[in-house]
Order: structure tokens, then C-alpha cells, then sequence
């Protein structure tokens, strides 16, 4: 089982490796563009200061928020300190969900009341959340940009896709949401059907918990829009910076939360390679070329912001092991 593991994260580098190999030698993906943040340093500043001050605590306290809503009595300096731990093992390391089994851990240890389903349920909740908000960002942009989106023949699949998939984020708010009868829950019925039904309602009973938090998960998918938001608006800073005055805000609106949804896909460390293989097309479907390079920009700053969570993770490492060997 360690030789498979070892296996896959060996071949997930190289997959990495090999498209971003690929990016460079046809001239998607052009390093020497980093020089541009010298030229402009205010850019470089917002980028910096949005990260730090603005989308890390925002993402914390969507967490937070979720944890609070089923009794975990953390408080919410700790969990910033758990999202930043959590944001170094996902620019470190193949997959999105790295960081999440990292924040898991350290949540129960430090923690011995909490348990191990509900903290996963509220890790699983947490980046359901922020996918919602990519969806839901790109569904209200598609209406916005609608004779625009569907005038471009390679946009309209796409489109079709995000609407798709905004019907499946109602459904799912509507099904966590509803008073089912006591017995009468017909989800129940259907999971006890299927093989390890004991785990899957165990899953599906702690999602309901959120039945009576309505607030919370309104309250965090808004917080998902505001952080999404953000990262639009510095991708269009990016893009205006290389030159790219045609692309607008409510465009970019629309392409990003796509792009960005790629990222998810548990291959490379932050989406690198699979984000500049998709952004470069999608940015392409629009007329404009370099959507590689506006994404190499954004997510170099944003590594490098995400690495300073390994100091976070050594200090609290360090301490937990105190903490540990004292009682």
C-alpha cells in the first residue's frame, strides 16, 4: 500500500512536469512575464496584501463557522492557524485535499471531544462550500453575459455545464435543508441499500446537522462569493498588467470559477499543470491569449504566500508535542 502511494505521487509529478514541459515549449506559458510585477510593484502589493489580509482569514472563518455550527469548541485564532498549516500541504503537496487531512488531524487530537466524523464532515462541507461559490459565481455571470457567453460556440457546452451544475448545488442545499419526517427521509431508505451504508449515514446524518443552520451555510457560501470575487478581480489586475484590456470583469467572472474548479482535481500541488493546461484554453475560447501565463502569475504569488504556513506548521507542530508530552 506505501509502494502504491509512493507510485502515484511519482507519477502525478511527472504528469505535472510533462505539461508544464509542454506549456513552455509551444510558448503557452512564459516564466519571463514575472518580470512584469518589477515594472508594477503596486500590483505585486494588492496581490500580497489580498492574500494575507483578505482571502486566508476569510477562508478561516468559513470554517470556523461551520465548526462552531456543530458544537466544536475551537477557538477561531486556532483555526486560522489550521488553515495556514492546511495551505502549505496543498502548495506543497499532489492534491487539493492534502491540507484537509492535515487540519483534520490536528482538530482531534488537540481536541479529544470532537468527533472524527463530524470533523470531516465539516472539512468536506468547507470545500463543498467554496466549489459552490465557483459554480454559483459562474452561473450569475453566465446570466449576466448570456448573448456574449452564448454567441461563442466553445462556451456554450460549457455554459450548459455550469447550469447543470448550479441545479445540483440547489438540490443539495435542498436536501440538507429539508424537514424529512422522522423515518420518512427517503435519502435514508436509498443509502441503506448500498455496500457500507453504515458509513455513508453516518456522512449523510452529520450533513443533516446542518438542517437547522441555515444561517451558517448562507453565511459561508457568501463568504465563498466574496473570496472568489477577489481572486477575479486580481486575475483581471494580472490580465490588464500583460496588456489584455479586453477582457472584463464580468467575463472573467464567468471563466475563472471554471478554471479554478480543474484545480480541484487531485493531481498536481495547487493545481499547477492541469490550471495552466485549462486556463490557457478557456482564455483562449474568448479571444485572448495567455490565460497560462495570467494564471502562472496569480498562483506563483499565491505559492508563495501558502509556503509561510510551514513556519506556522513547525511552531505548531513543536507545540503540540509539548502539549503532548506534559500531559
Amino acid at each position: 500500500m506505501k509502494y502504491k502511494r509512493i507510485i502515484s505521487t511519482i507519477l502525478k509529478f511527472a504528469f505535472t512536469i510533462g505539461v508544464i514541459y509542454y506549456l513552455i515549449t509551444t510558448g503557452s506559458l512564459n516564466f519571463q512575464r514575472l518580470s512584469l510585477f518589477i515594472e508594477a510593484p503596486e500590483n505585486l502589493f494588492i496581490i500580497l496584501i489580498s492574500l494575507l489580509l483578505f482571502i486566508v482569514p476569510l477562508t478561516s472563518l468559513r470554517w470556523w463557522l461551520l465548526l462552531r455550527a456543530l458544537k466544536f469548541n475551537i477557538p477561531l485564532g486556532r483555526a486560522y492557524l489550521l488553515t495556514w498549516i492546511g495551505n502549505f500541504f496543498n502548495a506543497t503537496l499532489p492534491g487539493a485535499v492534502t491540507g484537509d487531512v492535515i487540519k483534520g488531524y490536528y482538530t482531534i487530537k488537540t481536541n479529544s471531544d470532537n468527533n472524527k466524523t463530524s470533523t470531516l464532515t465539516t472539512l468536506i462541507i468547507d470545500r463543498v462550500t467554496g466549489l459552490f461559490g465557483l459554480i454559483v459565481m459562474a452561473f450569475f455571470a453566465l446570466l449576466y453575459n448570456w448573448t456574449l457567453i452564448f454567441s461563442l460556440v466553445p462556451l456554450q457546452p460549457l455554459a450548459i455545464f455550469i447550469f447543470i451544475l448550479f441545479v445540483g448545488v440547489v438540490i443539495f442545499y435542498v436536501i440538507i435543508l429539508f424537514p424529512f419526517a422522522d423515518g420518512k427521509d427517503p435519502f435514508i431508505r436509498l443509502l441503506k441499500k448500498l455496500p457500507k451504508s453504515d458509513f455513508f449515514l453516518k456522512i449523510y446524518r452529520t450533513f443533516k446537522q446542518y438542517q437547522f443552520h441555515w444561517k451558517t451555510l448562507a453565511s459561508t457560501l457568501l463568504i465563498s462569493l466574496i473570496i472568489h470575487s477577489i481572486v477575479a478581480f486580481l486575475f483581471l489586475i494580472i490580465a490588464r498588467m500583460m496588456g489584455l484590456n479586453d477582457l472584463h470583469l464580468a467575463t472573467q467572472m464567468f471563466v475563472m470559477p471554471i478554471g479554478l474548479i480543474t484545480m480541484s482535481i487531485p493531481v498536481a500541488p495547487g493545481g499547477i499543470g492541469i490550471g495552466h493546461a485549462a486556463f490557457e484554453a478557456l482564455y483562449l475560447f474568448i479571444g485572448i491569449k495567455g490565460g497560462a501565463d495570467i494564471f502562472n502569475l496569480f498562483i506563483v504569488l499565491q505559492l508563495a504566500v501558502y509556503l509561510l504556513g510551514g513556519i506556522v506548521y513547525f511552531g505548531y507542530s513543536s507545540e503540540y508535542r509539548k502539549s503532548k508530552k506534559a500531559s
